[in-house]
């Protein structure tokens, strides 16, 4: 059995990135008690995970898995006096100051969990952008993502 949580917390701390885990509900009050987003910093939202099991002889032999990775963003530059995500900007304004840059780095994040974790393997991914979510009025991308692994391992 693989550690998934540490796993993508690994990842993430080691890419400058904050982490939470969890429920919506949870993550909202870690994002906003918790986690400081000031001086640019982004973070990593790995929603609950699920698991499905290839069983064979009554074992499960490997695992299919889904889960929502988002990545978020409250500050557009590297400190506290870029532009903050507001309300009353734009969707344009939003892609333009962080939500495409945060595209890219999503992915860069996902390719480097999966081409390093070789147990792993990415077998579907579906992003979407979101936006003014939690009290931080945090704006992210954020990918379903489905993958298996192999319980022999």
């Amino acid at each position: 059995m693989i550690d998934l949580v540490t796993t993508f917390k690994s990842y993430a701390t080691s890419a400058g990135y904050e982490f939470t885990y969890g429920r919506e509900s949870d993550n909202e009050w870690l994002i906003t008690d918790l986690i400081t987003l000031s001086g640019g910093k982004s973070v990593v939202i790995l929603g609950i995970i699920i698991e499905d099991g290839e069983i064979a002889n009554s074992f499960p032999q490997s695992w299919n898995v889904t889960t929502v990775i988002s990545l978020g963003k409250k500050f557009d530059t590297d400190n506290e006096s870029g532009t903050s995500a507001e309300l009353d900007e734009t969707d344009q304004q939003k892609w333009d100051r962080r939500l495409f840059a945060l595209r890219s780095a999503i992915e860069t994040y996902i390719k480097t969990v999966f081409c390093a974790e070789t147990g792993l393997e990415l077998t579907r991914i579906r992003i979407a952008t979101f936006m003014n979510k939690f009290d931080e009025n945090i704006d992210g991308i954020s990918a379903e993502i489905a993958f298996n692994y192999d319980s022999r391992v």
